[in-house]
């Protein structure tokens, strides 16, 4: 589930993490101004991605992460607490991540 609504008639608005009113189509400011905003969520499947707003138009998109920004978004996390991990720990250890 998205908070993204796409509204061709509206004004975009930010009213994150409730709701952000969109364009439905990106411009060619979207090119160079694309940020992430907030806190990485989870998706469909558990799959993790953060909201992707335009500075100046306001078009907004979901970016899924890939796995190998994952893998380094975990690495910077400590290394301790992941050493000895395995099958279902290994899953809790990422849940852990998303609590944060």
């Amino acid at each position: 589930m998205t908070i993204v609504r796409y509204d061709p008639t509206g004004q975009p608005n930010n009213r994150y993490p409730r709701e952000i009113i969109s364009p439905p189509s990106p411009s060619v400011c979207c090119r160079r101004e694309m940020r992430r905003m907030g806190k990485m969520k989870r998706g469909e499947g558990g799959w993790p991605y953060f909201y992707k707003r335009c500075q100046v138009c306001g078009y907004t998109v979901r970016e899924f992460v890939g796995y190998t920004e994952l893998a380094q978004h975990v690495s910077k996390r400590g290394r301790g607490r992941r050493e000895g991990l395995r099958g279902g720990a290994w899953r809790t250890w990422i849940d852990g991540i998303f609590a944060e």
